[in-house]
């Protein structure tokens, strides 16, 4: 297995960082595009990568524009929203990976937002099969008590406050993952205020609009063919038995089939939101859902020929 150090350009000019990691000795059979949480740099499932690469997968993992070492050295000039990432980025390492292993499979991992974006791809059907992880919506009263009100005081207080300041989010003196552009946070704000999350500002024309005014664009949930396989956890804070059902049912042209894990399923204490890319849980949970992946990846590219 080797790790190579990737550019990726997208359509509107943007250029993104990306890792590649190449199967090595092993006959490659399926291109795999790992889809980040919100602040979640791309070497964070680099044990997860490595472990699929070892397994035959050419996985490509990268950080969204505004994040990591996708970021521009001043955040306060980055004008990326969050919605840009799925009309943008998640389309642009789409093709990548299909030019990369040109006649393969092709799964994509989604973590959290990862998921979510994949409805704003434009090139979402050309995905023979998706791992979701955590992918819910973000509705801060579908979450916990406690997780609740400082969901309510992050969007209400801290993040107006942090952009008044110093014209981003400090994600990492918040210990929240990677800093954010202040477009990125006032989006995803907007959306987790919503019970129906990012639904609640778009339809088909782009007639209702985005908190920075501009119409919301077509989306491509229903475009969304294959099979679509969605751990979920009880422990989980954000992706909870309220959240997760309206996310998923989104993807209205295939059904997803969800699983919920206890973390003692695992042998651990907790999984939580992030745990799953962790080597603890990696040891039981990692083998299966790549199996499963690349055979409904196998399965949906022989079904279309």
């Amino acid at each position: 297995m080797s790790e190579e150090h990737v550019r990726i350009s997208t359509q509107d000019g943007q250029t993104l960082a990306g890792s590649w990691y190449a199967p090595g000795d092993v006959p490659a059979h399926t291109a795999l595009v790992v889809h980040s949480g919100t602040g979640i740099p791309r070497h964070f499932y680099r044990r997860f990568a490595t472990f699929a690469a070892a397994r035959g997968f050419g996985v490509l993992t990268y950080d969204y524009r505004g994040i990591g070492d996708s970021a521009p050295v001043n955040l306060r000039k980055c004008t990326a929203v969050y919605r840009d990432w799925g009309q943008h980025d998640v389309p642009a390492t789409i093709a990548w990976a299909q030019e990369r292993l040109p006649g393969l499979p092709l799964a994509v991992v989604g973590h959290s937002t990862g998921g979510q974006q994949l409805g704003l791809a434009h090139n979402v059907q050309d995905i023979d099969a998706a791992l979701f992880i955590a992918v819910s919506t973000g509705y801060w009263a579908g979450m916990p008590t406690k997780h609740k009100w400082f969901t309510w005081m992050l969007w209400h207080v801290v993040s107006p406050l942090a952009r008044a300041t110093i014209g981003h989010f400090p994600g990492k003196r918040l210990r929240l993952g990677e800093d954010l552009p202040a477009g990125v946070v006032v989006e995803w704000a907007a959306w987790c205020m919503e019970p129906t999350y990012l639904a609640a500002f778009f339809d088909d024309t782009g007639h209702r609009k985005s908190p920075d005014g501009r119409p919301f664009g077509p989306t491509y949930f229903g475009e969304a063919k294959f099979p679509i396989s969605a751990y979920c956890f009880t422990d989980d804070e954000i992706a909870t038995l309220v959240n997760v059902p309206p996310m998923i049912s989104l993807f209205s042209g295939t059904v997803p089939d969800i699983h919920w894990f206890e973390p003692e399923d695992a042998g651990v204490k907790a999984i939580g939101h992030l745990g799953f890319f962790r080597k603890s849980v990696g040891r039981v949970l990692w083998q299966k859902s790549l199996d499963d992946l690349r055979d409904s990846a196998a399965k949906t590219r022989r079904s279309r020929g």
